[in-house]
């Protein structure tokens, strides 16, 4: 990927998704989680967006909130905003958001065994959707089928349809639901965490598999996962989510030569290089926040070395970097001028 590759524009005809200030909150006997907190960012016709984070950061609510499957007990969407093409999702009534799901933005699950059937082909989990929604016989949903695995790339696609989850490895699962994800060519795709669990040669694959399917047809990509590893090559914009917020956000190239966020920069310091060889892998120190009880302040500042006492009392925030970047951290300015 260049650098100055702009693949979406930016403009407002290009303008797939705006998820602006979306808080969302889950409701138990234990007390109440603040699962998201004021998340905003947007992704355009095109282009990837890579979202950032350990585990807990709020990654996959937001997309299961942007999806409308996350609206019933025990969660709660509190407040914001979430526009597909400019129209509000939030507001929407459940029909109009089945008439999205699917024709216009889909969504790969994490565990592709787990989403997937078992106890039906996969042909037909791929064909029940041209049945239902484009009215295809039973035959010709099944040959569109055949095609969709076809197009990610498996082999002997015709035989296969009839094959059950079970009888396919990992990383064929995961371009099984690919394929379903694509069946109704979606304007919006997003993936999370479509890596996980597959060893370094499948993940490769799989990334440069959703990477030509974007390209091919100009869809929108949000990427979910916590490995920047894996995005360096396919991202243009990234969002690094923290404690159900988003903390930073450049383009890729941006990002990775300087990190405008101590959280960044520390999941970039634990990337493994292959000039390390020999020394300990470094790792952010302690635990992120309980949701339940999120420290006052900046949320990281109980592991960042260089919280000082603003960063205890006071929320940092977004500081506007230039060229598109931001980050909310008080001394952010200080960390992207470092020589």
């Amino acid at each position: 990927m260049s650098a100055v590759d702009n693949r979406g524009g930016g403009s407002p005809e290009s303008r797939l998704l705006e998820v602006e200030d979306l808080h969302v909150e889950f409701r138990s006997k234990d007390g109440t989680a603040n699962v998201l907190n004021g998340v905003s960012y947007h992704v355009d016709a095109g282009e990837t967006l890579a979202v950032l984070g350990e585990s807990g950061s709020g990654k996959s609510v937001t997309a299961q909130t942007v999806m409308g499957i996350l609206d019933t007990p025990p969660g709660f969407v509190t407040g914001g905003s979430i526009r597909y093409r400019g129209e509000e999702m939030l507001t929407a009534g459940e029909e109009r958001r089945r008439e999205l799901r699917g024709e216009n933005m889909a969504m790969i699950f994490q565990d592709a065994l787990s989403a997937l059937n078992p106890v039906f082909t996969v042909g037909f989990q791929i064909a029940e959707q041209f049945r239902f929604r484009r009215g295809m016989s039973r035959k010709d949903a099944m040959a569109k089928a055949a095609e969709m695995l076809d197009m990610v790339k498996i082999p002997n696609a015709k035989q296969r349809v009839k094959e059950f989850p079970h009888q396919f490895s990992g990383g064929m699962r995961q371009r099984v639901m690919i394929a379903m994800s694509l069946a109704l060519d979606p304007d919006l795709l997003i993936a999370d965490e479509p890596t996980t669990a597959l060893d370094v040669t499948v993940q490769a694959q799989i990334m440069d598999l959703l990477d030509e399917l974007r390209r091919e047809r100009g869809m929108g990509l949000i990427l979910i996962t916590h490995d920047l590893g894996v995005v360096a090559e396919v991202a243009d914009r990234i969002s690094v989510m923290y404690a159900g917020r988003v903390v930073e956000k450049a383009d890729a190239h941006s990002l990775y030569k300087q990190p405008g966020h101590p959280y960044t920069e520390g999941l970039m310091e634990s990337i493994p290089r292959l000039d390390m060889k020999g020394h300990e892998l470094a790792s952010i120190q302690g635990l992120p926040p309980t949701l339940t009880n999120i420290p006052p302040g900046c949320p990281f500042h109980p592991r960042c070395h260089r919280a000082e006492d603003a960063c205890r009392e006071k929320v940092p925030e977004f500081h506007d970097l230039g060229l598109g970047r931001a980050s909310a951290c008080h001394f952010a300015e200080e960390l992207i001028s470092r020589d």
